[in-house]
Parts: C-alpha cells; sequence; structure tokens
C-alpha cells in the first residue's frame, strides 16, 4: 500500500489547519492543501496558488495514500504513490 497516517492524527492536523481540507465520499478521501507559507509562495508560479490533493482510503484507523495531483497556473500533474516511503509524502512524518 501507499504512504500512510493514522486517520485520528491526520483529522486533529486539518482541524487546526486552515489551509488543509479532508473530504470523503464514496470511501474516497481526498485531501486538499495550499501552501500558504512564506517559504513556498515565494516560488508559487506566476504569484497563483498552487493546490495539491491527495487521495486515499480509510482501513483499520489508517489512511492509505495512492495519488498525488498538484494543480497551480501550469496545469495539472498526477504521481501514482505506491510505496510507502515515497519520497513525495515525507511530510506526513511531521505530523
Amino acid at each position: 500500500m501507499g504512504p500512510s497516517i493514522e486517520a485520528k492524527k491526520l483529522r486533529e492536523y486539518v482541524g487546526l489547519n486552515n489551509s488543509y481540507w479532508l473530504y470523503e465520499h464514496d470511501n474516497i478521501l481526498e485531501l486538499h492543501f495550499s501552501p500558504e507559507f512564506p517559504e513556498a509562495t515565494s516560488h508559487l508560479p506566476e504569484g497563483k496558488s498552487v493546490e495539491h490533493i491527495m487521495y486515499g482510503v480509510e482501513k483499520d484507523g489508517k489512511i492509505y495514500f495512492n495519488r498525488f495531483t498538484t494543480r497551480s497556473a501550469f496545469g495539472e500533474t498526477t504521481s501514482s504513490l505506491e510505496d510507502e516511503d515515497d519520497p513525495i509524502m515525507e511530510w506526513l512524518k511531521y505530523i
């Protein structure tokens, strides 16, 4: 399975951070977030916001992510997440 995090831990984090939103529908979870901290905003394409969307499923108290999408002024890119240690998801370890 892909990168994962404890569901309770992620829901608490999202509840405390207004740049994150968690949507659940048809057993699919979507975690949406836009980097709004100074270190990130200086790198935004054409000064416009970037939205990241992680798709996953919840199983046994954990959320397993399998896809990562970025939407920006440059368009949309999607990556499959297959490994627990996928470098894209390193930030999950700091929640």
